[in-house]
């Protein structure tokens, strides 16, 4: 039960943010920026063709670079609707890009990178999140860490989509394909 609630919490924050960005009456951007602790827009980095997908990743993608992260996106085309539910959505790609940032942000100034791949191919969306990773700062970093990739795999398994993983001394890669 304790896990369950801490992935809730996890997610929760995430939710917020997102909820932020689709919001168009100020009052209510005021009052979920006070409760995401978020005060300026964030500039357009993805353009994707789903919208969604954009308002989700630009938070996320604007932070790692401001953090120093290079972010490279090779392909940013999505299909308009996805067989997710935006909340479903927003936390598998939100945890995958956030352990991402997590992971990229322990390396040296010089090696940390994200790079995205979002396409279309052969009847699924596929997205891929690559980081690099630093094996002494990731055995540091490790304890009481996990909860999103449960819950990736948790949505993986719900939504009948397939998942592989790739991984080196230099990087971490994670590719998810829906239908």
């Amino acid at each position: 039960q304790h896990e369950q609630v801490m992935m809730l919490r996890h997610d929760m924050n995430r939710h917020l943010h997102v909820l932020r960005q689709l919001s168009q009456e100020s009052a209510v951007q005021a009052y979920l920026d006070e409760l995401t602790g978020q005060n300026e827009k964030i500039p357009a980095i993805l353009h994707s063709g789903n919208p969604m997908i954009d308002i989700i990743l630009n938070g996320r993608l604007f932070a790692a670079e401001d953090a120093g992260i290079r972010v490279e996106i090779l392909s940013a085309q999505a299909p308009e609707t996805l067989p997710l539910s935006e909340a479903g959505l927003c936390s598998l790609m939100l945890n995958l890009v956030d352990n991402a940032v997590a992971a990229a942000s322990g390396c040296d100034s010089a090696q940390r990178r994200i790079r995205l791949d979002l396409r279309v191919k052969d009847g699924f969306f596929v997205f891929a999140c690559e980081n690099s990773r630093c094996p002494a700062v990731d055995a540091d970093r490790a304890h009481g860490r996990g909860l999103g990739r449960k819950i990736v795999k948790a949505i993986v398994e719900r939504y009948d989509c397939l998942m592989d993983t790739e991984q080196t001394e230099e990087m971490y890669k994670v590719t998810i394909a829906m239908p």
